[in-house]
């Protein structure tokens, strides 16, 4: 029998982030893969040397695979990714687009939707909301 993937996380969030830690990316991954897994927690308030030897930037989530560890979610989930064929198929086509779209969602769309309802630009201009992309004309990002 292998061993529990274990995913790391808070043992305690501020009222803002709650429900938008990144450690949720890696339980649905594993949801949909169908792998048993734990989740174990580390302190909020007191991020020792423990947590940073498996997190350097003394964030979350991170993981381990038996004597694998992995930090910041995008590289958890190609981990997770390599594990399952449920979650990125092994044919090239297949692979390729879950990896254009693991980056483009880390990279793109999360941007966008962290940014978007409450974020100004560098000259002021307000950031414009995924609903509004096609009707803004800030000057970027039009659809």
């Amino acid at each position: 029998m292998s061993e529990l993937v274990t995913i790391w996380t808070y043992d305690w969030v501020p009222r803002g982030p709650r429900g938008y830690v990144r450690d949720l990316r890696l339980r649905w991954a594993l949801e949909e893969a169908g792998i048993d897994y734990v989740v174990a927690t580390v302190p909020f308030d007191d991020r020792g040397p423990d947590h940073l030897a498996r997190q350097p930037f003394a964030q979350i989530p991170f993981l381990e695979d038996g004597d694998i560890r992995v930090f910041e979610s995008g590289a958890c989930l190609l981990h997770l990714a390599e594990k399952s064929e449920t979650l990125m198929p092994r044919e090239a086509r297949g692979k390729a687009d879950t990896l254009q779209w693991l980056i483009a969602g880390l990279n793109s769309i999360e941007m966008v939707t962290v940014l978007g309802g409450s974020s100004t630009c560098p000259d002021r201009r307000k950031i414009p909301s995924p609903a509004g992309w096609s009707s803004v004309s800030t000057g970027w990002r039009r659809s």
